[in-house]
């Protein structure tokens, strides 16, 4: 049985020409730059078409957002407390070292300063992330391997932030081997000595 689309494939490619050019938009100029004439006019669609998709400037950034978020896979509770450990900051290394990651983080950091909504988007990926380490964490402690009543969101920082200044300094390059680095110092911490 074959199934087909509902949407219009031509509604589909306006709405991706739409959400490349405000994503190259506010990456090259700022949320401050970024108005609806200026998405419509790089994008070669109409300005009545944006609307169709967005009612308001402000919907069209968080959309950019949330299209720019990354996707870490689930983990897998087979794996012990090292290798989802592991497998998690490798997922987020590869992310991050995306071209493409590089180029529109600084932006996005500066649309949670800009635009009402994107605080409790970005709040709630962080959310999802930091449960997604804390189940990781509790195999830890299941295994022995870390003390319990470690602070996830401080967790989070000691591990991520490392990535994130790779990518902010524009080391990509090297950011797979500094998630290792810091797994590796992070597990080391809690080894008897």
């Amino acid at each position: 049985m074959t199934t087909t689309s509902t949407t219009d494939p031509r509604v589909e490619r306006s709405r991706a020409k739409l959400l490349a050019a405000a994503t190259d938009l506010i990456v090259e100029a700022g949320p401050q730059a970024f108005t609806v004439d200026a998405v419509a006019e790089r994008s070669g669609v109409a300005k009545s078409t944006l609307y169709r998709h967005w009612p308001s400037r402000e919907a069209l950034m968080l959309d950019v957002l949330r299209a720019n978020v990354p996707e870490v896979p689930p983990r897998d509770p087979r794996l012990g407390f090292e290798a989802q450990l592991r497998s998690l900051l490798r997922a987020l290394a590869e992310t991050f070292a995306d071209p493409e990651w590089a180029r529109i983080l600084p932006a996005l950091f500066a649309l949670k300063h800009h635009v009402p909504g994107v605080e409790e988007l970005t709040d709630g990926d962080r959310e999802e992330k930091v449960t997604m380490l804390l189940d990781v964490l509790d195999a830890g402690v299941a295994e022995g391997l870390i003390p319990p009543g470690l602070e996830p969101r401080t967790v989070a920082a000691t591990l991520v932030g490392p990535l994130l200044m790779c990518v902010l300094s524009g080391e990509t390059d090297i950011v797979a081997d500094v998630a290792d680095y810091t797994v590796d110092r992070f597990l080391e911490s809690y080894r008897p000595r």
